[in-house]
């Protein structure tokens, strides 16, 4: 009787853990549905997939640690709409590398929202206070 107990119990916790897996998948956000009201999407974990535009390698120092960075910035675009994207990681070694966005590839970028309700324009007055501040962004293969 206690075996079965055990079994119920050990496959009860690894169907949990299977569920949590596949509900932890974030779904791709269509740009678009961002544009309508950013702030409301502040520091929202989100996934999107789109082409890059725009691309300005980046180069630079984390402040504090003056490690350096590497990475883009970028507009992705998809047909719903276009947002800025900030990708900036730690560089190997303290060697800076070539950024893994290339001019009109497909990416797909996981990260955070950047959209306090207080900034409504960019300083300069040309653009939106708000962005994708990219954790990992991946080349789709089509």
């Amino acid at each position: 009787m206690k075996r079965m107990i055990y079994v119920g119990i050990i496959g009860a916790f690894s169907l949990s853990l299977t569920a949590g897996i596949v509900w932890s998948v974030e779904p791709v956000t269509p740009i678009g549905t961002l544009l309508v009201n950013p702030s409301a999407f502040h520091r929202k974990v989100l996934k999107l997939e789109g082409v890059a535009k725009n691309v300005a390698v980046y180069s630079g120092h984390e402040s504090g640690t003056k490690q350096p960075l590497c990475g883009a910035d970028f507009e992705l675009e998809d047909e719903s709409g276009v947002i800025d994207v900030l990708y900036h990681v730690r560089c190997r070694g303290g060697e800076e590398r070539a950024a893994v966005v290339g001019e009109g590839m497909r990416i797909v970028v996981d990260g955070h929202m950047d959209a306090p309700s207080t900034v409504m324009r960019t300083p300069d007055g040309k653009g939106f206070g708000f962005r994708i501040i990219a954790r990992t962004v991946t080349s789709v293969k089509e």
